[in-house]
């Protein structure tokens, strides 16, 4: 069971979207974290800090061992990442077109989306620029 409990833990990594907005910071890492237990390796190597840390930043605690890996309790940890990732939730619970277009702002999710795509490939330069328009109301 635990094989296959490391098996699923693969797959879903494998399958799991990249971050484009937070790539050092990405999700996979606490599934790969949760999956450790069964054996599961890390799909991108974890950097590793030589530095010793200094007094005023607390040094990060070790994970506690928790007792043996339990594959059927973990299979609904598997179920509830599977959901997430295969958008159950959007399907099941689909918002109305009026609640992504309000009167108020009708295209306040489309711009909202459009400035997340771009995100990524902005540079601080640019980031900063727009964070100046914004703060400047064009009449």
């Amino acid at each position: 069971m635990a094989t296959t409990t490391a098996k699923q833990y693969t797959r879903l990594l494998s399958l799991w979207p990249k971050d484009a907005l937070r790539p050092n910071l990405p999700f996979t890492r606490a599934i790969e974290h949760r999956a450790a237990p069964y054996g599961v390796q890390p799909l991108t190597p974890v950097p590793h800090v030589d530095a010793k840390p200094t007094p005023s930043t607390p040094p990060h605690p070790k994970p506690k061992p928790s007792a043996q890996p339990n594959p059927q309790l973990e299979q609904a940890q598997l179920n509830a990442l599977y959901s997430l990732l295969e958008d159950r939730y959007t399907k099941k619970y689909a918002l109305s077109p009026r609640v992504l277009r309000p009167t108020s702002a009708p295209d306040h999710y489309t711009n909202l989306m459009d400035e997340i795509e771009r995100a990524p490939q902005k540079t601080w330069w640019g980031a900063k620029m727009d964070e100046w328009r914004m703060k400047i109301r064009w009449s």
